[in-house]
């Protein structure tokens, strides 16, 4: 099982961000996707559901292509695979479990998915009262009321400091080893090299180093002096 990238080409405004892009991300366990800022990281993620169409090549998930899917087809898509961008986009007036329910499913379900982030013993409070890493944790718990196969997410420890940070990583972590994989956007070099199996680097468009992350530990990133 797998996210294939081949070919992926895509510019904004006549800038080429992605030139001729190719990988393939297995769904099982984690895949940290690393680079500068502006190399292409977020925008494979977000041509991966959907939200962006590409000037040229195909994105397949398990062989069936997605990139050409339409809409409502793409709503299954983004339910297999959540997109999680940097933003929690909690709502203030609910509290952290009635987000988590928001997909729908039961109170079971939601203690569930409460605990599988940690954050039993929060449920009852609101976004306004807790810290950032533990929004960000239960943006997590509310994707996983999809009952997803893969979550994709998009920087999910920028703005926080280094222990919500690591919070949040040993979280995916956890999740991992309950058999849910995930693809991590990620300026964190660090982070990749602790928490990744695999890490998957883009550099001005394409790829540069893709392999295990232990191997990557010895390596300086590509446009990284």
């Amino acid at each position: 099982m797998s996210l294939t990238f081949h070919e992926v080409k895509k510019s904004f405004d006549g800038v080429p961000v992605l030139q001729g892009f190719s990988a393939e991300v297995p769904l099982q366990g984690l895949t940290f996707v690393v680079g500068r800022s502006g190399s292409g990281k977020s925008v494979l993620c977000r041509a991966a559901v959907g939200l962006l169409r590409l000037d040229a090549g195909e994105i397949a998930l398990d062989g069936g292509r997605v990139d050409t899917l339409p809409e409502r087809a793409l709503q299954r898509t983004r339910e297999q695979v959540p997109y999680l961008v940097q933003s929690p986009a909690l709502l203030d007036w609910l509290t952290l479990a009635q987000n988590v329910a928001l997909p729908g499913g039961t109170a079971a379900e939601v203690e569930k998915n409460l605990a599988r982030v940690g954050l039993s013993a929060l449920g009852d409070k609101r976004p306004a009262e807790v810290g950032p890493g533990v929004r960000k944790r239960a943006a997590i718990a509310r994707a996983l009321m999809l009952r997803p196969r893969f979550l994709l997410l998009d920087e999910p420890t920028t703005g926080l400091d280094r222990e919500a940070a690591a919070q949040v990583n040993a979280t995916l972590a956890e999740l991992r080893a309950q058999g849910l994989g995930a693809l991590v956007v990620s300026h964190d070099f660090a982070a990749a090299q602790t928490f990744a199996d695999t890490v998957l680097e883009v550099h001005r468009g394409k790829k540069g180093y893709h392999g295990p992350a232990k191997a990557f530990r010895g390596l300086t990133p590509l446009g990284v002096e």
